[in-house]
């Protein structure tokens, strides 16, 4: 009886630690929302922003609160440039409507020149799902020391 119970007890620990086999293709899919939005907001594309995000989104970057439309003007005070985005450490969590997810972003920005600039930041996002699809409700973005 002991053996057995203890046996039980194993195999529930061991099936509970399982990850789930779809969440790497979960987690994919939110970092390409996150790329795909940062780079409409390069390209200074609003339609491509609002149609990533909630009809509520904000963003809050170094004490400063965004949306959609003045993301785009502030984008257009920096002038020309170029940028490329790289991800790193994100870590997900998902409910059945939500979701949230922190990790590391990179900015390697570009100007006409050709100096190029890497600043990296501290972010965290929440989503909605809306019609099956995922959609970024809140940034949180601050630059790492």
């Amino acid at each position: 009886m002991k053996n057995r119970f203890f046996i039980i007890l194993l195999l529930t620990g061991i099936f509970s630690c399982q990850s789930d086999p779809g969440s790497e293709v979960k987690k994919d899919e939110l970092k390409t929302i996150l790329s795909d939005y940062y780079n409409a907001m390069a390209r200074k594309e609003l339609a491509k922003m609002n149609a990533l995000t909630t009809h509520d989104f904000v963003l809050f970057e170094n004490g400063d609160v965004f949306n959609n439309e003045s993301a785009v003007r502030a984008v257009e005070e920096m002038g020309a440039f170029t940028v490329q985005f790289k991800f790193d450490s994100l870590n997900t969590y998902f409910g059945k409507a939500n979701a949230s997810a922190y990790y590391f972003r990179e900015a390697i920005l570009t100007a006409r020149d050709s100096t190029s600039l890497s600043v990296k930041f501290l972010e965290s996002a929440t989503f909605e799902k809306q019609d099956g699809k995922w959609k970024i409700r809140f940034l949180h973005s601050s630059k790492r020391k």
